[in-house]
C-alpha cells in the first residue's frame, strides 16, 4: 500500500494462481451451481412461481435471492416486453413489475397483461422508485393489484406475496 495525503491511496493485492487448479475449480463450481439450481427448483416449487420484471441487477439479485430462499420459484424478465413473453410461457402466480424499464415500461406491460384473460386475476405488484403524488394511483389504474416503493423491504414483500397468493 502507498498513500499520499491529499492524493489518495494505492493498494496492491497478490493472489496465488495455478492454471490447472483454476480449470478444475471452474468445473466443480459449474457442477455445484447445477446441483443448487435443481435442489432450489424442487424446494421453490412449494410456494409458487413469481415473475420478477426488473432491469437493475442489484435489485434482481437482492429480491431474487431472498424470494428463492423463502421457497418461491423465480422467473426473470429485464424489459416490459420480455415480461409479457415470460408471463405467457410460465403463467406465474404473482408478477413483480418494475415501472421504469427499457423497451416497454411496466405501466404498459401491466395494461397488456390485464387485457389478456389469462392474467385478469393474477396479482401484479408494481415495484417502483416512483413515489410522487399520483404515482400509486397511476400504477393501480394500469392494473397493479398492489404498489411497493423502493427500496423494498424484503420481509414485507414476501408477506405481501403470501397474502396475494392466499
Amino acid at each position: 500500500m502507498t498513500s499520499e495525503v491529499g492524493q489518495g491511496s494505492c493498494f496492491t493485492v497478490s493472489l496465488p494462481w495455478q492454471p490447472g487448479l483454476a480449470a478444475q475449480e471452474a468445473q466443480s463450481s459449474t457442477e455445484a451451481d447445477r446441483t443448487m439450481q435443481q435442489s432450489s427448483s424442487v424446494h421453490s416449487n412449494n410456494l409458487g412461481t413469481v415473475l420478477l420484471a426488473e432491469d437493475t441487477e442489484t435489485n434482481i439479485i437482492t429480491m431474487g435471492d431472498y424470494l428463492e430462499s423463502a421457497g418461491y420459484r423465480l422467473i426473470y424478465a429485464r424489459t416490459g416486453r420480455d415480461a409479457l413473453v415470460k408471463a405467457s410461457e410460465a403463467l406465474p402466480d404473482v408478477i413483480l413489475m418494475d415501472v421504469q424499464m427499457p423497451e416497454m415500461d411496466g405501466l404498459e406491460a401491466m395494461r397488456r397483461l390485464r387485457a389478456d384473460p389469462r392474467f385478469a386475476s393474477t396479482p401484479i405488484v408494481a415495484v417502483t422508485a416512483l413515489v410522487m403524488p399520483g404515482d400509486r394511483e397511476r400504477c393501480l389504474e394500469a392494473g397493479a393489484t398492489a404498489y411497493v416503493s423502493k427500496p423494498v423491504r424484503l420481509k414485507q414483500l414476501a408477506s405481501l406475496i403470501r397474502e396475494l397468493m392466499d
